[in-house]
């Protein structure tokens, strides 16, 4: 995969919460109409597009209806820390900047084919769900 395309209400404070996860910014750029821009970390690259005039985001977390977009997945395994140390360094490094930090499910084991994980989701800038897992091990 080349990228995932976001939509934003404000590039700037989309690229500095992006920045708190550990993405750093890779070329910025115009689309014709808007400000865009690409993000590159976690083993892909974000392109981010400042939407003129927004209109909130649908809540495909909680809509079980809803159909589309769901939400990116990021992997942990490789961090050395456990995934709740993980997210309080985040929430507070969004915090210090005056950015939103809403968690969506707490740290839960899951089993997911023959592997457990510990998986969370929290919301972007503009409310859009991300998921974190981090793989404990075999079943």
């Amino acid at each position: 995969m080349h990228h995932v395309s976001i939509r934003t209400a404000n590039i700037q404070r989309a690229i500095a919460f992006y920045e708190c996860l550990g993405f750093t910014m890779d070329v910025r750029f115009t689309t014709g109409y808007t400000l865009a821009c690409w993000l590159k970390g976690w083993h892909t690259r974000l392109e981010l597009l400042q939407v003129p005039e927004p209109h909130p985001a649908a809540d495909p977390f909680h809509d079980e209806h809803y159909v589309g977009y769901y939400h990116l997945s990021f992997d942990l395994s490789d961090y050395p820390d456990p995934l709740e140390t993980w997210l309080n360094q985040v929430a507070q490094t969004l915090q210090a900047q005056n950015l939103p930090f809403e968690l969506l499910l707490k740290p839960t084991q899951q089993v997911i084919g023959s592997h457990l994980y510990h998986v969370a989701f929290m919301r972007d800038c503009d409310g859009l769900p991300l998921e974190f897992l981090q793989c404990l091990g075999s079943c």
